[in-house]
């Protein structure tokens, strides 16, 4: 009994057993959410339940998150993650604290996030997206440049199996080592995911005559064979 309490096999298991006795949640005090941060508001640094101030420091249980999670603040409180909606915000995150993600995420979405190696090094986009083995859907913006994404990006993620079965792929930013040429060969065989592709405004005017050419192609094709791309850019 004590091993199973301490290492519930589900979250409906686990709820079931501290409705039936309180002594389990005092053992091992879990909150079950499906969406965090509902019911929680968040406001200048400051955690509100409804109108009450709330402070996560003090909170000694931990989460268990079941379906949404979309902030990155109390990675320390996860007991457990199971959520296939993920969104995470303006943070600077470790590789081994993103695997906590990986392993049920469905659909990503990375808003001026930065993963880090244990060296403190920046890790690549491939390296990030490979470990969604389950991605359906992977949004990244950024604010500035990306600047995980180098000319062998592409060709490397062309390599990772679930890439080739995304439905929606969104990129924010894109500079030009972005390597448009292998893109567009791919592009024209591609039947199964939507691309949005947003380039930086610091890509050079030739790549912008580049694209341009590309999306003059696009719009001259009279049938189509292949899932037509979104591409933005300044001009």
């Amino acid at each position: 009994m004590f091993y199973i309490l301490k290492n519930p096999a589900t979250a409906k298991s686990y709820q079931k057993m501290i409705q039936t006795c309180k002594y389990f949640f005092i053992k091992n005090p879990i909150i079950v959410s499906a969406d965090f941060p509902h019911p929680y508001s968040f406001d200048f640094d400051k955690w509100y339940i409804g109108k009450t101030r709330f402070d996560f420091s003090q909170l000694i249980c931990k989460f268990w998150i079941t379906e949404n999670f979309n902030f990155t603040s109390i990675l320390p409180k996860i007991y457990k993650f199971d959520a296939k909606n993920v969104t995470l915000m303006i943070k600077v995150i470790s590789l081994n604290d993103l695997s906590m993600f990986t392993k049920t995420a469905e659909d990503i979405t990375f808003i001026e996030v930065t993963v880090k190696n244990p060296d403190d090094s920046v890790v690549p986009f491939e390296k990030i997206f490979d470990a969604f083995v389950k991605a359906t859907e992977f949004k990244f913006y950024s604010y500035s440049t990306l600047t995980n994404f180098t000319s062998k990006t592409f060709n490397e993620l062309l390599k990772i199996p679930h890439f080739s079965k995304l439905q929606l792929f969104y990129l924010k930013n894109i500079p030009d080592t972005f390597d448009i040429e292998t893109f567009y060969v791919y592009m024209k065989k591609n039947k199964t995911t939507k691309f949005y592709l947003r380039f930086d405004r610091s890509i050079s005017a030739r790549y912008k005559i580049r694209l341009e050419e590309i999306i003059d192609e696009i719009h001259g094709t009279k049938e189509f064979y292949y899932k037509t791309p979104l591409i933005s850019f300044d001009r």
